[in-house]
């Protein structure tokens, strides 16, 4: 008997799961191998036919709520860059939220700075109408409009290279992204982390093939694209910024680009395995409601998969020894498969960046997976979304059909 014929069992099922469990691995191989080769060659490549000297005015956009790690040191980053004409407006809900007092300290320091109180939102998601609330604020001789998470520090370069795709027509919106370091190396730092290098290569990759993958923590637009394509009326509605943007570049045929120099690297992540369930139940939702049928499928089949494979080795294990029955074939070498190749994929990681308590990180592999099926199959039962204490029920086009407050 071969090793192979061992792993993939005696069964038609049994060896149904190798074999697609296989693909399955082989996928993720092939999207984190791209990404690794996008960000050290290709979008280098890219980004030398670029003219250096391409620096239009801008307004940058900073939606601020609470005080996250690093807030003053974050805010203050966003007024050291390299830029020759730029702005930032800082926003906030209200002139309560407890970043108001730093965001003043900051007006105090330099000119450059301007603050915008939006009010509540009533018919979309917060951000959103504090950015929206932001660019009726900002000056009319800026040529592309940025947007930024206030839990990010910004390089000195961050603005050039977040513009810098915008000279090519053919591109119509940029975006950055972030690298999540633990600090502690908890369960729930290193879920977190690999949630976020999960959607990260699904950016890369998605994006580069046709598709559009954005993150709202760093993106850039041309002004008159974001009239053109009437942001502000999709933004006025939807439950989140990236996606419903995302979306709407989709259906109008528009390029984005992935700027691997805006890859924003932050040691603020979720604690807990349970808050990381949480956010990344929220990424999924807006994929349900924005691109319906991923959610269905290819997403389904692959969540029931992964599910099965995990769930399969200690049920074989357990089967094996109060029956006798062969491990291998009850299917435990599929899972063995499935769980070593994908700690296989694990293992090109630090190869996009630095990787703190990795060796923690890969036998924790088979958990933080199943952590990340828990989000997926937690969005079939609800429409709602919860984010920064107000909660949303959205429509089937994502946009907001009720939000609460409080509750």
């Amino acid at each position: 008997m071969t090793v192979l014929t061992l792993l993939a069992g005696t069964s038609a099922a049994t060896k149904a799961l190798f074999v697609l469990g296989m693909c399955l691995v082989a996928g993720d191989f092939a999207a984190t191998l791209f990404t690794i080769v996008y960000q050290r060659r290709v979008y280098k490549r890219l980004r030398a036919s670029y003219d250096e000297g391409y620096a239009p005015p801008c307004s940058v956009v900073v939606p601020c709520k609470g005080v996250p790690k690093n807030f003053g040191a974050n805010l203050r980053g966003f007024l050291q860059l390299d830029y020759p004409d730029y702005e930032v407006i800082y926003v906030t809900e209200s002139e309560e939220d407890a970043a108001v007092p730093e965001i003043k300290n900051i007006l105090a320091e330099d000119a450059r700075a301007r603050f915008a109180v939006a009010g509540l939102a009533m018919e979309c998601a917060q951000k959103n109408h504090n950015m929206l609330a932001a660019l009726r604020e900002a000056r009319a001789s800026s040529a592309a409009f940025v947007f930024a998470d206030s839990d990010i520090r910004p390089a000195k370069r961050w603005l050039r290279e977040i513009v810098l795709p915008l000279q090519n027509d053919k591109v119509t919106v940029t975006t950055g992204f972030r690298w999540l370091t633990p600090a502690a190396g908890s369960v729930g730092e290193l879920c977190h982390a690999y949630v976020n290098i999960f959607i990260y290569t699904c950016f890369c990759t998605a994006s580069y093939v046709g598709g559009v993958g954005l993150w709202g923590g760093t993106m850039a637009i041309r002004r008159r694209d974001y009239e053109a394509l009437g942001v502000e009326k999709t933004w006025s509605r939807a439950a989140v910024d990236d996606m419903s943007l995302s979306t709407l570049a989709l259906k109008n045929k528009r390029k984005a680009v992935v700027v691997t120099e805006c890859v924003t690297v932050t040691d603020d992540l979720l604690p807990t395995v349970a808050a990381t369930v949480s956010w990344f139940e929220r990424q999924i939702m807006y994929l349900k409601s924005y691109q319906h049928a991923l959610w269905v499928f290819p997403a389904l089949p692959m969540a029931l998969l992964v599910g099965s494979l995990i769930a399969l080795l200690p049920v074989a294990a357990i089967v094996s020894l109060l029956t006798g029955r062969s491990f291998w074939a009850l299917g435990g070498g599929a899972s063995i498969s499935f769980i070593l190749g994908h700690t296989a994929v694990a293992l090109l990681y630090p190869a996009l960046g630095k990787m703190p308590f990795f060796g923690r990180f890969l036998l924790l592999q088979p958990f933080l997976r199943l952590a990340q099926m828990v989000s997926y199959f937690k969005t079939w039962a609800t429409k709602t979304i919860t984010w920064a204490g107000i909660k949303y029920r959205l429509k089937r086009n994502g946009d907001v059909e009720r939000l609460t407050r409080g509750g």
